[in-house]
Protein backbone atom coordinates (compact mmCIF):
# COMPACT_ATOMS: atom_id res chain seq x y z
CA UNK A 1 0.00 0.00 0.00
CA UNK A 2 1.24 3.48 -0.86
CA UNK A 3 2.31 5.65 2.04
CA UNK A 4 -0.02 8.50 2.94
CA UNK A 5 0.83 11.90 1.55
CA UNK A 6 -0.13 15.40 2.62
CA UNK A 7 -0.26 17.79 -0.32
CA UNK A 8 0.91 21.28 0.66
CA UNK A 9 0.15 24.20 -1.63
CA UNK A 10 3.23 26.40 -1.94
CA UNK A 11 3.32 29.93 -3.36
CA UNK A 12 6.56 30.97 -1.58
CA UNK A 13 4.74 33.40 0.72
CA UNK A 14 4.80 33.58 4.52
CA UNK A 15 1.37 31.96 4.62
CA UNK A 16 2.52 28.91 2.65
CA UNK A 17 5.65 28.70 4.81
CA UNK A 18 3.41 28.59 7.87
CA UNK A 19 1.17 25.99 6.19
CA UNK A 20 4.21 23.81 5.53
CA UNK A 21 5.22 24.02 9.19
CA UNK A 22 1.69 22.98 10.18
CA UNK A 23 1.83 20.12 7.65
CA UNK A 24 5.10 18.92 9.21
CA UNK A 25 3.35 18.62 12.59
CA UNK A 26 0.43 16.83 10.93
CA UNK A 27 2.77 14.48 9.06
CA UNK A 28 4.50 13.44 12.28
CA UNK A 29 1.16 12.62 13.91
CA UNK A 30 -0.28 10.80 10.88
CA UNK A 31 2.94 9.09 9.74
CA UNK A 32 2.60 10.72 6.32
CA UNK A 33 4.97 12.04 3.70
CA UNK A 34 4.75 15.57 2.33
CA UNK A 35 4.13 16.47 -1.29
CA UNK A 36 4.87 20.15 -1.93
CA UNK A 37 2.94 21.48 -4.91
CA UNK A 38 3.34 24.77 -6.78
CA UNK A 39 1.18 26.01 -9.64
CA UNK A 40 3.36 28.13 -11.91
CA UNK A 41 2.32 30.40 -14.75
CA UNK A 42 0.60 33.76 -14.89
CA UNK A 43 -1.48 34.44 -11.79
CA UNK A 44 -4.57 36.62 -12.00
CA UNK A 45 -4.84 39.85 -10.00
CA UNK A 46 -7.91 41.93 -9.23
CA UNK A 47 -7.79 45.68 -9.88
CA UNK A 48 -10.31 48.53 -9.89
CA UNK A 49 -10.60 48.25 -13.64
CA UNK A 50 -11.24 44.49 -13.58
CA UNK A 51 -9.01 41.49 -14.16
CA UNK A 52 -5.61 41.49 -15.75
CA UNK A 53 -2.73 39.03 -16.09
CA UNK A 54 0.69 39.52 -14.55
CA UNK A 55 3.23 38.01 -16.94
CA UNK A 56 5.56 35.84 -14.86
CA UNK A 57 7.83 33.76 -17.04
CA UNK A 58 8.30 30.74 -14.77
CA UNK A 59 9.63 27.53 -16.27
CA UNK A 60 9.24 24.14 -14.61
CA UNK A 61 13.00 23.56 -13.99
CA UNK A 62 13.36 26.97 -12.34
CA UNK A 63 10.21 26.40 -10.29
CA UNK A 64 11.29 22.95 -9.13
CA UNK A 65 14.68 24.27 -8.07
CA UNK A 66 13.05 27.06 -6.08
CA UNK A 67 10.53 24.63 -4.57
CA UNK A 68 13.27 22.23 -3.48
CA UNK A 69 15.24 25.04 -1.86
CA UNK A 70 12.11 26.32 -0.10
CA UNK A 71 11.36 22.83 1.29
CA UNK A 72 14.90 22.23 2.49
CA UNK A 73 14.96 25.60 4.26
CA UNK A 74 11.81 24.81 6.28
CA UNK A 75 12.26 21.09 6.85
CA UNK A 76 16.02 21.44 7.35
CA UNK A 77 17.66 18.38 8.86
CA UNK A 78 14.53 16.72 10.23
CA UNK A 79 15.14 13.20 8.92
CA UNK A 80 11.76 11.99 10.19
CA UNK A 81 10.02 14.00 7.45
CA UNK A 82 10.05 12.61 3.92
CA UNK A 83 8.99 14.93 1.12
CA UNK A 84 8.70 15.23 -2.63
CA UNK A 85 8.00 18.21 -4.86
CA UNK A 86 5.66 18.69 -7.78
CA UNK A 87 4.89 21.65 -10.02
CA UNK A 88 2.68 22.21 -13.02
CA UNK A 89 0.65 24.83 -14.85
CA UNK A 90 -3.06 24.68 -15.49
CA UNK A 91 -6.16 24.88 -13.33
CA UNK A 92 -5.50 24.51 -9.61
CA UNK A 93 -8.38 22.09 -8.90
CA UNK A 94 -7.56 19.93 -11.92
CA UNK A 95 -3.88 19.59 -10.97
CA UNK A 96 -4.74 18.76 -7.34
CA UNK A 97 -7.19 16.08 -8.50
CA UNK A 98 -4.46 14.54 -10.67
CA UNK A 99 -2.17 14.31 -7.64
CA UNK A 100 -4.94 12.73 -5.56
CA UNK A 101 -5.50 10.04 -8.21
CA UNK A 102 -1.79 9.18 -8.29
CA UNK A 103 -1.22 9.19 -4.52
CA UNK A 104 -2.76 7.96 -1.28
CA UNK A 105 -3.61 11.46 -0.02
CA UNK A 106 -4.34 12.14 3.65
CA UNK A 107 -5.26 15.80 3.12
CA UNK A 108 -4.51 18.99 1.19
CA UNK A 109 -3.05 21.84 3.26
CA UNK A 110 -3.26 25.46 2.11
CA UNK A 111 -1.95 28.58 3.78
CA UNK A 112 -4.07 31.69 3.77
CA UNK A 113 -2.90 35.23 4.39
CA UNK A 114 -5.37 37.95 5.32
CA UNK A 115 -3.71 41.27 4.46
CA UNK A 116 -3.30 41.30 0.71
CA UNK A 117 -6.35 41.84 -1.53
CA UNK A 118 -4.55 39.97 -4.29
CA UNK A 119 -3.91 37.07 -1.88
CA UNK A 120 -7.62 37.08 -0.94
CA UNK A 121 -8.65 36.94 -4.58
CA UNK A 122 -6.20 34.38 -5.94
CA UNK A 123 -5.81 32.00 -3.01
CA UNK A 124 -9.31 32.61 -1.68
CA UNK A 125 -10.44 31.39 -5.09
CA UNK A 126 -8.20 28.34 -4.79
CA UNK A 127 -9.78 27.54 -1.43
CA UNK A 128 -13.30 27.67 -2.81
CA UNK A 129 -12.19 25.77 -5.93
CA UNK A 130 -11.39 22.66 -3.91
CA UNK A 131 -12.92 22.97 -0.43
CA UNK A 132 -15.70 20.41 -0.19
CA UNK A 133 -15.23 19.49 -3.86
CA UNK A 134 -12.33 17.05 -3.92
CA UNK A 135 -12.02 13.53 -2.59
CA UNK A 136 -10.05 14.28 0.57
CA UNK A 137 -10.04 16.76 3.48
CA UNK A 138 -8.87 20.30 2.74
CA UNK A 139 -7.11 22.07 5.62
CA UNK A 140 -6.88 25.87 5.48
CA UNK A 141 -4.21 27.29 7.80
CA UNK A 142 -4.35 31.01 8.73
CA UNK A 143 -1.01 32.77 8.49
CA UNK A 144 -1.46 34.08 12.04
CA UNK A 145 -1.81 30.56 13.51
CA UNK A 146 1.69 29.75 14.75
CA UNK A 147 1.14 27.30 17.62
CA UNK A 148 0.36 24.28 15.41
CA UNK A 149 -1.30 22.33 18.23
CA UNK A 150 -3.67 19.46 17.42
CA UNK A 151 -5.35 19.15 20.83
CA UNK A 152 -9.09 19.77 20.27
CA UNK A 153 -11.12 19.64 17.06
CA UNK A 154 -14.48 21.40 16.93
CA UNK A 155 -16.89 19.73 14.51
CA UNK A 156 -19.48 22.20 13.22
CA UNK A 157 -22.53 20.14 12.33
CA UNK A 158 -26.07 20.53 11.13
CA UNK A 159 -28.70 18.53 13.00
CA UNK A 160 -28.81 15.56 10.66
CA UNK A 161 -28.39 12.36 12.66
CA UNK A 162 -26.56 10.22 10.13
CA UNK A 163 -23.43 10.85 8.09
CA UNK A 164 -22.45 8.52 5.26
CA UNK A 165 -19.70 5.94 5.75
CA UNK A 166 -17.21 7.67 3.46
CA UNK A 167 -17.47 10.91 5.40
CA UNK A 168 -17.29 9.03 8.71
CA UNK A 169 -14.08 7.37 7.53
CA UNK A 170 -12.46 10.70 6.66
CA UNK A 171 -13.47 12.22 9.99
CA UNK A 172 -12.22 9.22 11.97
CA UNK A 173 -8.96 9.18 10.04
CA UNK A 174 -8.36 12.87 10.73
CA UNK A 175 -9.23 12.57 14.43
CA UNK A 176 -7.12 9.44 14.88
CA UNK A 177 -4.16 10.82 12.95
CA UNK A 178 -4.13 14.08 14.92
CA UNK A 179 -4.88 12.25 18.20
CA UNK A 180 -7.19 15.11 19.09
CA UNK A 181 -10.26 15.28 21.30
CA UNK A 182 -13.53 16.39 19.71
CA UNK A 183 -16.50 18.64 20.45
CA UNK A 184 -19.55 18.53 18.17
CA UNK A 185 -21.58 21.73 17.96
CA UNK A 186 -24.90 22.23 16.24
CA UNK A 187 -25.09 25.89 15.24
CA UNK A 188 -28.76 26.85 15.51
CA UNK A 189 -29.50 29.92 13.38
CA UNK A 190 -32.73 31.99 13.30
CA UNK A 191 -33.79 30.47 9.96
CA UNK A 192 -33.37 26.86 11.12
CA UNK A 193 -35.92 24.71 9.31
CA UNK A 194 -35.81 21.49 11.31
CA UNK A 195 -37.04 21.70 14.90
CA UNK A 196 -36.40 18.16 16.17
CA UNK A 197 -32.69 17.69 16.72
CA UNK A 198 -30.87 14.57 17.98
CA UNK A 199 -29.01 14.61 21.28
CA UNK A 200 -25.90 13.13 19.70
CA UNK A 201 -24.15 12.82 16.37
CA UNK A 202 -23.59 9.26 15.14
CA UNK A 203 -20.24 8.34 13.59
CA UNK A 204 -20.93 4.71 12.73
CA UNK A 205 -20.76 2.94 16.08
CA UNK A 206 -19.58 6.06 17.91
CA UNK A 207 -22.12 8.45 19.44
CA UNK A 208 -20.86 11.91 20.32
CA UNK A 209 -22.93 14.34 22.45
CA UNK A 210 -24.27 17.22 20.40
CA UNK A 211 -23.94 20.71 21.89
CA UNK A 212 -26.45 23.24 20.57
CA UNK A 213 -25.34 26.87 20.26
CA UNK A 214 -27.60 29.68 19.09
CA UNK A 215 -25.99 32.00 16.60
CA UNK A 216 -26.91 34.77 14.20
CA UNK A 217 -25.04 32.98 11.42
CA UNK A 218 -22.66 30.08 10.84
CA UNK A 219 -19.47 32.17 10.77
CA UNK A 220 -20.23 33.91 14.07
CA UNK A 221 -21.21 30.61 15.65
CA UNK A 222 -17.94 28.96 14.67
CA UNK A 223 -15.88 31.93 15.90
CA UNK A 224 -17.56 32.00 19.30
CA UNK A 225 -17.44 28.21 19.72
CA UNK A 226 -13.71 28.09 18.93
CA UNK A 227 -13.09 30.74 21.57
CA UNK A 228 -15.34 29.10 24.18
CA UNK A 229 -13.93 25.59 23.84
CA UNK A 230 -10.37 26.71 23.02
CA UNK A 231 -10.39 24.57 19.90
CA UNK A 232 -7.24 24.12 17.83
CA UNK A 233 -9.07 23.08 14.66
CA UNK A 234 -12.52 23.52 13.12
CA UNK A 235 -13.96 20.70 11.03
CA UNK A 236 -16.88 21.53 8.72
CA UNK A 237 -18.91 18.96 6.81
CA UNK A 238 -19.80 20.24 3.35
CA UNK A 239 -23.13 18.58 2.55
CA UNK A 240 -24.74 19.28 -0.81
CA UNK A 241 -28.02 17.63 0.06
CA UNK A 242 -28.66 18.96 3.57
CA UNK A 243 -30.44 22.18 4.48
CA UNK A 244 -27.17 23.66 5.74
CA UNK A 245 -25.69 23.50 2.22
CA UNK A 246 -27.03 26.95 1.50
CA UNK A 247 -24.83 28.26 4.33
CA UNK A 248 -21.70 26.37 3.30
CA UNK A 249 -21.60 27.82 -0.19
CA UNK A 250 -18.46 29.22 -1.79
CA UNK A 251 -18.73 32.72 -0.31
CA UNK A 252 -19.37 31.38 3.21
CA UNK A 253 -16.52 28.88 2.90
CA UNK A 254 -14.19 31.73 1.98
CA UNK A 255 -15.54 33.87 4.84
CA UNK A 256 -15.01 31.05 7.36
CA UNK A 257 -11.47 30.53 6.06
CA UNK A 258 -10.50 34.21 6.29
CA UNK A 259 -12.18 34.86 9.65
CA UNK A 260 -10.97 31.76 11.49
CA UNK A 261 -8.05 32.08 13.89
CA UNK A 262 -7.38 28.32 13.75
CA UNK A 263 -7.05 25.84 10.85
CA UNK A 264 -10.30 24.89 9.14
CA UNK A 265 -10.77 21.32 7.87
CA UNK A 266 -13.45 20.90 5.19
CA UNK A 267 -14.76 17.42 4.38
CA UNK A 268 -17.52 16.73 1.88
CA UNK A 269 -20.07 13.94 1.75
Amino acid sequence: MKSKKIIVGIDFTKSSENALKYAITLAKHSNSELLLFHLYGSPVALTNSGLYYMNYDNSKPETDKKLQKFAEKIIKSDTSILFKISSSSGLFKTEIEKLIKKNNVHSVVLGLGSKSKINRFIYGSHVTDIAGKINCPVIIVPESYKIHSLGLTLIASDNMQQINNKCIGQIKDFINSTQSKIKVVHLKTPNELIQNKPERLVFGDIKVPLITKKSINIVEGITKSVRQFKANTVLCIYRRHSFIYRFFNDSTTKEIAFSSKVPVVIIHE
